[in-house]
């Protein structure tokens, strides 16, 4: 019975197709063809040919996967190896994929089971994911405005544009110094780009008030570097 649902579950991974069939696609659908005999690496290929939809699926068995070392069984020598050769997969996509489910595990386990349990349920973006895990770890935001993200983010569907929108401001508020360096290039730039155009031919500026301004600019420049 379980074989016959694993093979059940295998005929709908390759069921899962896309308008184009690209060359990597094909060559992942022919290896989930031959894998077919292990329920576990059939499975994992097939959740990152429909990565896209079922993210959070595939981040449960890449870090299953990870956890139990699976990728020894099947002749890789690492898991990166595995990673990027068997399902077409960039460290840093496994890197993102894996942190976001672990975090989601320590901070949200309600998502998880949600998505486990409630096929129908709503799941919150990855990016989205990736905005409340580093709002955490930033920690500027108070307890109930961190509450009030991952309310947004993960029951009512918020995406990033609208989570940077409400919420860039209290998770990711901008340092002094950091603001003052902003300020300082911005006055700099202007300063040299003024510069520029009354030096420029057929400037209608004086050529008296031309070099006083000059002056000036070269004070205020040399203030900013002093500062």
């Amino acid at each position: 019975m379980r074989r016959a649902e694993d093979q059940t579950g295998l005929v709908a991974c390759l069921t899962v197709a896309s308008k184009i069939i690209t060359k990597t696609d094909r060559a992942m659908e022919d290896q989930l063809l031959a894998v077919a005999n292990d329920p576990e690496r059939a499975d994992t290929l097939g959740k990152a040919r429909a990565f896209k939809r079922t993210w959070l699926e595939l981040a449960d068995a890449l870090t299953r996967v990870q956890k139990q070392s699976s990728w020894q069984r099947w002749g890789y020598t690492d898991f990166e190896s595995y990673c990027r050769k068997e399902l077409h997969l960039r460290a840093a996509t496994v890197s993102k994929l894996v942190s976001s489910f672990r975090f989601l595990e320590s901070s949200a386990p309600k998502v998880i089971e949600r998505s486990r349990t409630h096929s129908e349920s709503p799941i919150p973006s990855l990016a989205a994911v990736q905005f409340v895990e580093k709002a955490t770890e930033r920690g500027a935001a108070d307890e109930e405005t961190l509450a009030t993200i991952r309310r947004v983010a993960f029951d009512e569907g918020g995406e990033v544009p609208f989570l940077r929108k409400t919420f860039k401001d209290a998770a990711f508020p901008e340092e002094d110094v950091e603001r003052g360096e902003r300020l300082r290039g911005q006055i700099a730039g202007a300063a040299r780009r003024l510069s520029a155009l009354i030096a420029e031919d057929g400037a209608p500026v004086k050529r008296a008030l031309a070099v006083r301004v000059e002056e000036t600019i070269g004070d205020l420049l040399a203030a900013l570097d002093d500062n």
